[in-house]
């Protein structure tokens, strides 16, 4: 956990925010899992609202560098105080159009969205491609593990946010870098 350490304490300037959902696909649960589900939520739910999945919410900044932590919810209760502790005010927040960002123009942000129901990715220089990026690349590095258990996820976020943000930087410098942070302790 030394690694979520090493995160930038706020975001400045052009910052994009996005949700998104890790766990297995329902081919890849057994009966007793998809019993618990249907129990829970009386249905088996593809994704997103009533899902089981776990909920992960993001911000990068356009230097590259991203912070990505789980949460219980992707609700604007959830979701706004994060940004508000980690964003700097005045800044310009690029996002989709889910309803948990509507708040942001009000608290202080300029806020810009793209519309992915309409199949609108990019409006001039808002879009949200580099934390989708980001995303994709976490959700591939997971599946490349053949899945991780819940409780071990944190574990593997940081590490992964940590690779992120550091993935252009000579490996003996990350291996000093983390030296240092573990030597901090």
């Amino acid at each position: 956990m030394v690694m979520v350490k090493d995160v930038p304490k706020t975001f400045s300037g052009v910052v994009e925010v996005d949700e998104t959902y890790l766990g297995g696909q329902k081919k890849n649960k057994n009966k007793k899992q998809l019993k618990k589900e249907i129990e829970t939520f009386g249905k088996i739910s593809k994704s997103g609202f009533g899902t089981t999945k776990q909920p992960v919410f993001g911000i990068l900044e356009r230097n590259g560098k991203v912070f990505a932590e789980l949460v219980p919810d992707t609700k604007a209760l959830d979701l706004i105080p994060i940004i508000t502790k980690k964003v700097k005010l005045g800044s310009k927040i690029c996002s989709d159009t889910y309803r948990s960002y509507k708040g942001l123009a009000t608290a202080g942000y300029v806020h810009r969205t793209v519309e992915h129901g309409t199949h609108e990715y990019v409006r001039g220089k808002n879009h949200i491609n580099g934390l989708e990026g980001f995303l994709g690349y976490l959700k591939r590095k997971l599946a490349s593990k053949g899945g991780v258990r819940r409780k071990y996820l944190p574990l593997f976020l940081s590490e992964y946010v940590w690779r992120y943000n550091y993935r252009k930087t000579d490996i003996r410098k990350q291996r000093n870098k983390l030296l240092q942070l573990i030597t901090q302790i």
